[in-house]
């Protein structure tokens, strides 16, 4: 398989999420088959750029996920 550059993915998160509406960090590298690390980073990006907000939902005592969804 070919490498996917950052930029690439980061146009492939932004339709994800004009499709999907909200997802967590986790699905949005599930569905994209790249790592969750750079998942991460593509989205803390776009949100720096004020392109998606991020909603943190508790799951647990010390646990929360991040969702993240377009502005």
């Amino acid at each position: 398989m070919k490498r996917r550059g950052i930029l690439d993915i980061g146009e492939e998160v932004y339709v994800l999420l004009s499709k999907e509406g909200e997802l967590s960090a986790y699905a949005i590298s599930r569905k994209l088959k790249c790592e969750w690390r750079t998942a991460i980073k593509v989205l803390e990006f776009l949100s720096t750029v004020n392109v998606v907000k991020e909603k943190r939902v508790v799951t647990g005592e010390k646990r929360y996920e991040r969702i993240f969804s377009l502005r």
